[in-house]
């Protein structure tokens, strides 16, 4: 950044008129390019808030749920309950959260399918 800049006070003290006339304008046209690229982008990632952004996630079983115990969601540990019971080490889906408990079960889908 500060040879950047120092490259532009340079350009702007020694060099021609016209080329640091050309050189500002192609810096913000690609200034604004580079920011209208990155609105785009962000605009089209989903918002993803609240707890019911959990249903369909898979977790694994942390401790055994006969019928409560705990699972492992990415790098938390949250509570949970699964009606079929579950061993150590299972992978399940969360099928619906309770207040900070989720409901988990076996996973219906086929191995390697998505669910969207």
């Amino acid at each position: 950044m500060l040879i950047v800049a120092a490259s532009l006070l340079y350009a702007f003290h020694v060099g021609p008129r016209s080329i640091v006339l050309a050189f500002l304008i192609a810096a913000v046209t690609l200034e604004i390019l580079e920011k209208s690229v990155l609105v785009w982008t962000t605009r089209r990632i989903p918002v993803a808030v609240g707890t019911q952004t959990l249903i369909g996630t898979p977790v694994k079983v942390i401790s055994a749920c006969r019928p409560a115990g705990r699972v492992r969601v990415g790098a938390e540990s949250w509570k949970a309950r699964c009606a079929e019971g579950a061993d150590v080490g299972e992978l399940l889906v969360v099928e619906a959260v309770d207040n900070a408990t989720l409901l988990v079960g076996r996973s219906d889908r086929q191995p390697g399918r998505s669910r969207r």
